[in-house]
C-alpha cells in the first residue's frame, strides 16, 4: 500500500469514526429532548388535573373575544388558556409556566364554521428550557408548513398575554 492509499484508508475509517460518534452524540440529544418532552407533558397534565379552581376572565384585547382559564397552584405553577373564535376559526393557546417561566406552551388554529366540525386543524407545542426553545412538534396544516415562520415568537405571544392578564387583574 503506498503511503498515499494509506492515508485515504486512514482518513475514511476516522470520518467513519467522526460519523459514528456525531450519530451517537445527536441520538443522546433526540433522547434528551425526548425525556424533556415527556417530563414536561407529564407536569402539565398533572397540574391541569388539579386545576377546579380556575379564574376565569373575558377580553377583547385582540379584536375578537377571548375566553380565559387560569390556574395557579401552590408550587409555583401556572396554566392559562385562551379560547376564541373569529369567523370561521377557532385559536387556542396555552400557557404553562413554573415559577414565572414558559415551560410549555400550544396554539392550536382549526378552521371551524358555526354548525360544523373541525377543519384543518393545525397544532403546535413548544417546549423550553431556561428561557430557550428547545423543541416543538407540529401537527396538521398551518404556520410550521411556512418559511418564513419563526417558532421564537412564542416568547412574544406569552410576554404579550402575561401583559394583558397584568390589565386584567388591573381593572
Amino acid at each position: 500500500m503506498t503511503a498515499c492509499e494509506s492515508k485515504k484508508s486512514n482518513s475514511t475509517e476516522k470520518n467513519v469514526a467522526e460519523s459514528e460518534t456525531i450519530a451517537s452524540d445527536s441520538e443522546t440529544e433526540l433522547e434528551k429532548e425526548e425525556k424533556l418532552r415527556s417530563e414536561i407533558n407529564d407536569q402539565y397534565l398533572a397540574e391541569l388535573s388539579k386545576c377546579s379552581q380556575n379564574v376565569n376572565a373575558v377580553t377583547d384585547f385582540n379584536g375578537k373575544t377571548e375566553f380565559w382559564r387560569i390556574c395557579e397552584t401552590d408550587n409555583g405553577k401556572r396554566i392559562i388558556q385562551i379560547d376564541s373564535h373569529k369567523e370561521t376559526v377557532l385559536y387556542e393557546e396555552v400557557y404553562y409556566e413554573q415559577n414565572g417561566e414558559l415551560i410549555y406552551a400550544e396554539e392550536s388554529i382549526k378552521y371551524m364554521p358555526i354548525n360544523h366540525y373541525t377543519l384543518q386543524p393545525w397544532t403546535c407545542q413548544f417546549y423550553a428550557e431556561n428561557g430557550k426553545l428547545v423543541s416543538l412538534m407540529s401537527l396538521g396544516h398551518g404556520k410550521t408548513e411556512d418559511d418564513e415562520w419563526n417558532p421564537e415568537i412564542i416568547f412574544e405571544m406569552h410576554k404579550n398575554r402575561i401583559a394583558e392578564l397584568n390589565k386584567i387583574e388591573n381593572e
